[in-house]
Parts: C-alpha cells; sequence; structure tokens
C-alpha cells in the first residue's frame, strides 16, 4: 500500500510539472500565432505615426490578455490544489506522529500498570506468598481456569459460554479489583490503535507492539475478559488479534473451544437486552 501511494505521488508531480511547462509552451505559441497573424495580414514598413502602434497595441492587448489571464488561473489553480495536497499530506503526518508518540507513551504506561498488580496469599506453613507483575497476571489466570472455569462441563455452542458466564463473574469479584488497572489499560490500548490506526500496515505493527508487552498469560486473561464483560464491545477480530488469542496465548483446556466462544459472545451482544 505504501509502494502505490508513492508511486502515485510521483506520478502526480510530474504530471504537474509537465501541466506548468505545457501551459508556458502554450502561452509562448499563442503569442507568437498573434503576432504572426499581424504581421502576415498588415505587412509594412515600421511605422513611426503614434497612432498605428496605438493600433497594434489594441489588437495585441486585447486577443492576448483574456487568453493569458486564462493561462494565469490555470496555473493558479494548479499552484492551490499542489498546495491543498500538500497541507493535507502535511496533516497526516502530523496525526501518524501523534498517533505513534502516544502509542508508545501509553505502551510505557503499561510497564508501571503491571507491575503495580499484587496478590498475596497463605502458604502451608503460614507464611505469606507474594506475586507480583507478570506472576500476579498469571496466578489470576491460573486461579479462574482451576477454581471457576474447571466447573463447568465442555461442550459446544453458546450453552457452554453462558455457563462460563457466571464463573467469570464470580472469579471478578475476588481478583478483579487487583487486575482491573492493567487489563483496562491494555484493551484500551488495542481499542485505540484499532480506532486510530491508519493503513493495515500500520495497524499491524501497532498492535504487535501492544502485544509484545503482554506474556502468554495476559493474553488469554485478556480475551477471557473481552468476551466474558457484556459491557467490552466486540468488533470484527483483525488477523494479528485472532494470531494472538488463538496461538499467542496461553494453550489450556478451553483453547480448543476459543473460536467457539468467540462468535458466543458475538451473538450475546446481538440479542436485545431486557
Amino acid at each position: 500500500m505504501k509502494e502505490i501511494r508513492l508511486i502515485w505521488l510521483q506520478l502526480k508531480n510530474f504530471l504537474v510539472l509537465h501541466l506548468l511547462v505545457i501551459a508556458v509552451l502554450l502561452a509562448i505559441a499563442v503569442i507568437l500565432a498573434v503576432s504572426i497573424n499581424y504581421f502576415s495580414s498588415f505587412p509594412s514598413i515600421r511605422s513611426t505615426d503614434q497612432a498605428v502602434w496605438g493600433q497594434f497595441g489594441d489588437y495585441f492587448g486585447g486577443v492576448l490578455n483574456p487568453l493569458l489571464s486564462f493561462f494565469a488561473l490555470v496555473g493558479l489553480m494548479v499552484t492551490l490544489r499542489s498546495q491543498q495536497s500538500e497541507s493535507k499530506k502535511s496533516e497526516e503526518r502530523h496525526a501518524e506522529g501523534l498517533f505513534d508518540a502516544r502509542l508508545f507513551q501509553l505502551l510505557s504506561l503499561s510497564h508501571s500498570a503491571v507491575a503495580a498488580v499484587k496478590f498475596s496469599r497463605p502458604s502451608i506453613n503460614q507464611s505469606v506468598v507474594e506475586y507480583e507483575g507478570h506472576r500476579a497476571i498469571a496466578y489470576a489466570l491460573n486461579r479462574l481456569q482451576e477454581n471457576y472455569f474447571s466447573n463447568v462441563e465442555r461442550g459446544e455452542g453458546s450453552e457452554m459460554y453462558k455457563k462460563l458466564m457466571p464463573e467469570f463473574e464470580k472469579w471478578k469479584r475476588s481478583y478483579w479489583s487487583a487486575v482491573a488497572s492493567y487489563i483496562e489499560s491494555m484493551l484500551f490500548l488495542v481499542w485505540y490503535v484499532m480506532d486510530n490506526a491508519k493503513g493495515a500496515s500500520n495497524m499491524e505493527f501497532s498492535m504487535r507492539a501492544v502485544f509484545a508487552q503482554m506474556s502468554s498469560d495476559e493474553k488469554l486473561l485478556l480475551f477471557y475478559v473481552m468476551i466474558f464483560s457484556p459491557q467490552e464491545k466486540i468488533v470484527i477480530f483483525y488477523k494479528i488479534l485472532e494470531a494472538e488469542f488463538f496461538a499467542g496465548a496461553t494453550h489450556d483446556d478451553l483453547f480448543h473451544y476459543r473460536r467457539h466462544l468467540m462468535h458466543s459472545a458475538v451473538l450475546a451482544r446481538l440479542e436485545p437486552q431486557p
């Protein structure tokens, strides 16, 4: 896509330059044609009579002024068009630069968000075990899988989705307050990229930059939050999202059901709310 735009830009600049050259050549040709027509129609020696020169000036100016004014207008329109195009490109470059700056600023803030996640639990000998950062996210995911999702019988279709939903809500009541800041910041990053990235290549690069900050456990937990939280909007997943959620995320016993769960989540959001 970027190569096509570059070729089109070069072709456009080439055409504008040649149009200006053609306009200048046409103007010169018109001047010569008017002069030749006059001197061929009134062959005589050079006059010293001011009246004759005045008649010649009236003829020359009367014929050429409208034509040259037309060429000047065309040149002005071409110049304004070129300036408008350059202004639009400048605005696009500014928007892209602003998007990149905000994206990497948000990515840097995500490190602080994950570092703030902490869990504490007593061990067998009554000492307190603490989980922080990425280990804390993995701990929260492990609890979701072992303590809640494991209670639901595996199956196809929307029935399993409906049975998993209340289990996810139970997990949220115990663990959401600790992971909410990080998960919501990553969700914001995903939607920010999807809403503001221009072009498929920029979209893919930005999404990869977002998911590169996440471990496979974090990707899986984000996936579960997206499909089991009704307030989260479900869009048509881009290929990069599908690759990360279906291949890049940690494999668990629901791995083969992920596509069914996603489809069920989409259908659930399309159903009329009571």
